[in-house]
């Protein structure tokens, strides 16, 4: 899977009666989305979006952002 950098306009999708949406079958392909998989949903309220996480991912970004405050506080500390 190639990593992109770049924003893509993946397609859109209709909300159901039951609160189920359709990912975009290149989406799920791109990100390896897979029946089964749990999704994170964040988002702030009083927003019109919201963004969709697989949990690893998020981990992954919470040891990024770990590392960078460490790099921060040590910077600060100078």
């Amino acid at each position: 899977m190639t990593k992109r950098t770049e924003a893509v306009f993946y397609g859109s999708a209709t909300v159901g009666t039951k609160g189920q949406v359709v990912i975009p079958s290149k989406l799920r392909r791109d990100s390896d989305i897979r029946p089964g998989d749990s999704l994170i949903f964040v988002g702030i309220p009083e927003q019109d979006g919201f963004a969709v996480i697989k949990p690893e991912a998020l981990l992954r970004l919470r040891k990024k952002f770990e590392k960078l405050q460490k790099q921060l506080t040590e910077k600060i500390k100078k």
